[in-house]
C-alpha cells in the first residue's frame, strides 16, 4: 500500500519517518506502525514494546545500527495512535476485552505482510519478551531470530512473586512489602464493598481479577495504583520512584493502557488461554530449514521479571538443541539502564555478524 513511499523516503539518509496512514487489522482496532528508523539495508527489525500499553520514547535509537536495520515500531493495538485508543479516554477499554496474545501475534503478521517484509529479526523486552517469544513460536518461518530482555512467561509462580508479599518477605525488602501493602489494601477493600468474602494477600489470582474490574470500569486510583507498583518495583533510582496518591496526569494516558492491556492479557494467558512458551520452543525448530536463534539479556537484579524464569526459558531452549546466547548480567530490569544497553547492543551486533557470516543457515 504506502510501503513503497515510505522506503522511497528514506532511500537517500538514516532518517526517522512517521507514517500517517494506519493499517486495519479489524473493525474498531486499526493497528499504527509507529516509526520507522531505516535506511535501505539488509536486515529487518521488528521492535516490540517494552510493556504492552506503553510508549517507545525512541529507546531503540540506543540499539541499532540504521545502516545495517531496517527497525519497524508499532503502536499496539489500542495504544498510541492505533485506534480506538486507551491512552486517549479509558472507555475505549471496552473495544478490547477479547484481546488475546494470539491477536496480537496476529496483528503483526498483517504489519508484516502489508511492509512487503519476507522475515524479519523479532526484538522485545519485558512484556515484550512473552509478545516474541509467542510471536517466534507462532510465525518460525518469518523470524530470523530473537533477541529478548526481561524474560516474562506469564506463569502461576510469577504471578505469585509479584502480586502476593511472598518474595518481597522472603528478601526481607522493606520498601517493597510497604508497596505491597498499599497496592493490596485498594483490592482489598473492593472485596469488601462488593460484598465477597475476605480477600488473602496470597491469592494472586484473585488479586489481579479485582483490579482488572476496577481498570475496567474507568477507577482513575485503581489504574494509577497498578501502574505505580509495578514501576516503583523495577526502579532502583529513589528519585525516579511514583507517588501511590499523586496522580500525574501527563503520565495517566500511558498507566490507563498498561493497567488495562497487562491485567487483562496477564489473566487471558494464564487461566484462559495459557501461552505455554517452554513447552512450544521446539516450534523455532522443527520443520524449518534452520533453528531460529535466540538470545537472552536478564538483569540479575530485575525485580518484575526475577532472573530465574529466564534461566527457565534457557533451560527449555538449550534442551530443545535451539541455539541460544544467554547473558545474565548486573543490571535491573530497564532497557535505560547502561549494563543492559551493553549487552542489547551486542546481542544485535553479534546476530548481525553471524547473519552476514552465514552463520544462522538463513536464505534471506
Amino acid at each position: 500500500m504506502y510501503s513503497s513511499r515510505v522506503l522511497a523516503s528514506c532511500s537517500q539518509c538514516i532518517c526517522y519517518c512517521r507514517l500517517v496512514e494506519c493499517i486495519r487489522v479489524s473493525l474498531f482496532a486499526p493497528l499504527f506502525p509507529h516509526a520507522m528508523y531505516c535506511k535501505l539495508s539488509i536486515i529487518k527489525l521488528h521492535f516490540f514494546v517494552r510493556s504492552v500499553g506503553q510508549q517507545y520514547n525512541n529507546i531503540n535509537s540506543k540499539f541499532f545500527d540504521y545502516t545495517k536495520f531496517f527497525v519497524v515500531e508499532s503502536d499496539q493495538r489500542g495504544t498510541g495512535r492505533s485506534q480506538p485508543s486507551v491512552w486517549d479516554d479509558w472507555r475505549n477499554m471496552k473495544y478490547y476485552e477479547d484481546i488475546t496474545i494470539s491477536l496480537m501475534a496476529a496483528d503483526f503478521e498483517v504489519l508484516r505482510e502489508e511492509l512487503g517484509i519476507d522475515k524479519w529479526l523479532v526484538f522485545g523486552g519485558s512484556w515484550g519478551s512473552t509478545l516474541s517469544m509467542f510471536y517466534g513460536e507462532q510465525y518460525p518461518e518469518r523470524s530470523l531470530g530473537l533477541i529478548i530482555r526481561g524474560v516474562f512467561l506469564n506463569t502461576k509462580p510469577e504471578f505469585d512473586d509479584v502480586y502476593t508479599p511472598k518474595r518481597f518477605i522472603e528478601n526481607k525488602n522493606e520498601k517493597q512489602i510497604r508497596e505491597f501493602e498499599y497496592f493490596f489494601e485498594l483490592a482489598e477493600q473492593e472485596a469488601k464493598d462488593s460484598g465477597e468474602a475476605e480477600l488473602d494477600r496470597y491469592d494472586s489470582e484473585r488479586i489481579v481479577k479485582l483490579y482488572n474490574g476496577m481498570i475496567k470500569r474507568g477507577d482513575k486510583m485503581a489504574i494509577w495504583v497498578w501502574y505505580v507498583f509495578e514501576n516503583n518495583l523495577m526502579e532502583e533510582d529513589p528519585n525516579k520512584l511514583l507517588n501511590f496518591d499523586k496522580i500525574d496526569s501527563k503520565s495517566f494516558p500511558e498507566a490507563a493502557g498498561v493497567a488495562f492491556f497487562e491485567s487483562q492479557l496477564f489473566l487471558d494467558g494464564l487461566f484462559k488461554h495459557p501461552y505455554r512458551i517452554l513447552e512450544r520452543v521446539r516450534n523455532l525448530k522443527e520443520d524449518l530449514p534452520a533453528p531460529v536463534h535466540t538470545w537472552v539479556c536478564q538483569g540479575k537484579r530485575d525485580q518484575v521479571c526475577p532472573p530465574q524464569y529466564a534461566q527457565k526459558l534457557v533451560d527449555a531452549l538449550q534442551e530443545a538443541n535451539i541455539p541460544t546466547y544467554p547473558h545474565f548480567i548486573k543490571a535491573p530490569h530497564q532497557c535505560t539502564d547502561p549494563v543492559m544497553q551493553i549487552c542489547l547492543r551486542e546481542t544485535v551486533e553479534d546476530f548481525y555478524e553471524k547473519y552476514k557470516n552465514g552463520v544462522l543457515g538463513l536464505t534471506s
